[in-house]
């Protein structure tokens, strides 16, 4: 035999022999030092979870108004025979957001988390429709309108 090869020569029955690998002929270890900030940055990037609950709603709080508020952008309750048709709109809300309306001061949880609603009425009687917008940070928003209703023909 001239020469090896192949990783399955042999060299005078000593059994396989391999060619050597370049991770195999460099077998320095390198070091690293982490400083505990970095090690710190890791983790929290690692594991969310681990912060305490007041640091992290720090965080999420600020950044959260740092991008966009809470904002109501538009509301209206237009008055048709009998009926109220009433939208809101907003925006910069943070997941998850609910919508909850309320007529003359009770909940209506069939029309919760909708933006646009038609609300039965009596012709001739005022009405305080308010509609609370909230968002995963905490903040909310009202839209409240008084309108009365009218009978007949739109």
């Amino acid at each position: 035999m001239s020469g090896i090869t192949a990783p399955e020569a042999s060299v005078r029955g000593t059994g396989p022999v391999r060619a050597p690998y370049p991770e195999e002929t460099d077998m320095r270890r390198t070091s690293y030092k982490l400083t505990l900030p970095a090690v710190a940055a890791a983790a929290m990037l690692m594991f969310p979870g681990a912060l305490p609950a007041s640091a992290s709603s720090t965080a999420a709080g600020s950044a959260a108004a740092a991008s966009a508020a809470l904002t109501l952008t538009g509301g209206s309750c237009e008055g048709l025979a009998r009926r109220f048709l009433c939208s809101v709109a907003f925006s910069g809300a943070v997941a998850p957001v609910s919508v909850r309306w309320f007529v003359d001061g009770s909940h209506v949880p069939a029309y919760d988390n909708r933006t646009f609603v038609g609300i039965g009425c009596q012709p001739t009687f005022r009405y305080d429709i308010r509609a609370v917008i909230s968002d995963g940070t905490g903040a909310s928003v009202e839209f409240r309108s008084n309108p009365v209703c009218r009978s007949g023909n739109p």
